[in-house]
């Protein structure tokens, strides 16, 4: 890289990430007011449905092979510098994974194709994250930043990557930062214990839907108290029963996609009440389907009353 070319790209990156537009790790964890969340629940009739509904203890029921899409670091197509390593040997499948170096501050990774950006924490153990190329096909820059101090974060390495998938749904179907399940977690199990006898996608997406939706109580204190970069942990959310948006659609976008049905984690906003929310579309039959199990089928809300910003 040239000397024009890194000041042409230090002072993008800059501006990225100093507020040339909003990025995803610039706006608010999904978790809506107290307020406002309690007028929309309690419009819901959700709870009287509880009285029936049987929890079932992941891999008590379905006993054979789980198999899922499983992101890997072949070490085919690497690009490598000052540490990082991006491993873009799967971008036909729709992501990629980067692994930073050690470090003492926090590292960012920023990821963008035109004008969209989306911009995601990357670990300080030199360990993989796996991210989604989730704005189709393109010449996507990939950058890592490092920490200086504060907010101001320095560039330490970037590529020009060009994907071409032949099916930009698929990203759809594997794990991501934001929604990280293996083959050994209780909620893959789960789904495959609901799934067991149903043989339709329609049918698969509706039982995990129900059933989140029923299992599930929303989590003020988290809502309240929840901070900026918080990932959810979908068995966690399982074994606690609660959560927050972000959790919920979380927990039904790992369950579905184990089934192999692509499923995306939005993020938007929500109409009359405006809260900062997440909900999911799945895949079904051809065409995408809204659904949000925060607030259950009867809310009152329509697909109409959301506003899309972010998917995952």
């Amino acid at each position: 890289m040239d000397l024009r070319t890194w000041l042409a790209f230090l002072a993008l990156s800059l501006c990225c990430l100093t507020g040339c537009r909003k990025t995803a790790s610039e706006v608010p964890v999904p978790g809506e007011t107290l307020q406002n969340m309690q007028e929309v629940e309690a419009k819901s009739p959700v709870s009287e449905a509880q009285g029936s509904f049987q929890v079932v203890e992941p891999g008590s029921l379905y006993t054979g092979t789980i198999e899922i899409a499983v992101p890997e670091a072949s070490g085919t197509v690497v690009y490598e510098g000052n540490g990082v390593t991006i491993d873009a040997s799967h971008t036909e499948d729709g992501y990629i994974m980067v692994k930073g170096m050690s470090s003492d501050t926090r590292l960012k990774t920023q990821v963008s194709l035109n004008e969209e950006i989306y911009t995601y924490d990357l670990n300080q153990e030199e360990e993989y994250e796996v991210y989604p190329l989730q704005m189709g096909n393109g010449i996507y820059k990939v950058q890592v930043f490092q920490q200086v101090e504060g907010t101001s974060y320095t560039p330490v390495y970037y590529a020009d990557i060009e994907v071409e998938m032949p099916d930009t749904d698929r990203v759809f179907l594997y794990p991501s930062q934001y929604i990280w399940y293996t083959n050994d977690k209780n909620a893959v199990r789960l789904s495959y214990d609901l799934c067991m006898n149903l043989t339709s996608d329609q049918e698969k997406v509706e039982r995990i839907y129900d059933y989140v939706v029923n299992l599930l109580t929303y989590d003020y204190e988290k809502a309240a108290t929840v901070q900026k970069g918080y990932l959810p942990d979908v068995d966690a959310t399982l074994e606690e029963r609660k959560g927050i948006c972000f959790d919920y659609s979380a927990l039904v976008a790992a369950m579905l996609r184990a089934q192999d049905i692509p499923v995306r984690l939005v993020i938007g906003y929500v109409q009359p009440e405006n809260l900062y929310h997440a909900w999911n579309q799945a895949y079904v039959d051809g065409e995408w389907i809204w659904m949000d199990a925060t607030f259950g089928p009867s809310s009152g809300h329509t697909e109409k009353d959301y506003t899309q910003e972010r998917e995952y």
